[in-house]
């Protein structure tokens, strides 16, 4: 993995409560605030996803109650080759 070097301004309490997170924790403010960061991360892609998910479901579901005894997968094939 490549690492980028960043800088960030944090207000003097934040900083000061991640300086004792990382001192309880004995490890640095850089790696709390990489784990903060990736927790974030994975919290809002998880979330997008079953949000995207649930719409394509409700989508395929409608699609397939409008095109009843339809094949959509024929009919796209045929649009493909019909240009």
């Amino acid at each position: 993995m490549n690492w980028i070097t960043t800088n960030i301004r944090f207000p003097e309490d934040i900083y000061m409560e991640l300086k004792m997170e990382a001192a309880r924790k004995r490890r640095s403010i850089a790696d709390i605030v990489r784990e903060s960061v990736a927790k974030r991360k994975n919290i809002m892609g998880i979330t997008n996803v079953e949000k995207f998910l649930k719409k394509a479901d409700k989508i395929a579901r409608e699609i397939s109650r409008q095109n009843k005894g339809k094949s959509l997968s024929k009919a796209l094939i045929e649009m493909r080759y019909e240009q």
